[in-house]
């Protein structure tokens, strides 16, 4: 999986490493794709995709909207820092690419998500290498950069 900007939910999860992404038969394009291509929930159910405020806003990031951070926000952020196997804080994705830049958040989100045994891509929900099957689950966070 190669990690570009469209891939980064307006939440500011990385769908590059989602299990949908990293699935062989017609991976999800992210949260910016067609809807045809995501899992049912991205596609009609997640609230912040659906957003319309959020839909108004410049780049269509949540940390722009007036009323960030939201309940659905705030559910995100404490979903993906506790309930899988690796940790990731779309809250924190977001200050790091406005203080830092896309261009830097990305190489950070590929140091950290690259399969250290292979080069493949590590899934977060899994916490294994979506090429090679290495377990990282072990870790207690999210990779650290080499």
């Amino acid at each position: 999986m190669d990690f570009h900007a469209k891939m980064i939910a307006p939440c500011g999860l990385d769908c590059s490493v989602c299990i949908g992404a990293l699935r062989e038969e017609n991976p999800c394009t992210g949260c910016w794709g067609p809807d045809d291509a995501k899992p049912e929930f991205c596609s009609s159910r997640c609230r912040i995709a659906t957003c319309a405020v959020r839909k108004t806003l410049p780049d269509g990031f949540c940390d722009e909207c007036p009323q960030y951070p939201c309940a659905e926000t705030s559910e995100r952020e404490n979903r993906y820092m506790n309930d899988y196997p690796l940790s990731e804080s779309p809250m924190d994705n977001l200050a790091f690419i406005r203080k830092e830049g896309m261009a830097a958040f990305l190489e950070r989100e590929r140091a950290k998500w690259s399969c250290p045994s292979c080069g493949g891509t590590i899934c977060v929900h899994t916490g294994c290498c979506a090429a090679c099957g290495t377990d990282h689950a072990h870790r207690k966070s999210r990779p650290e950069q080499p």
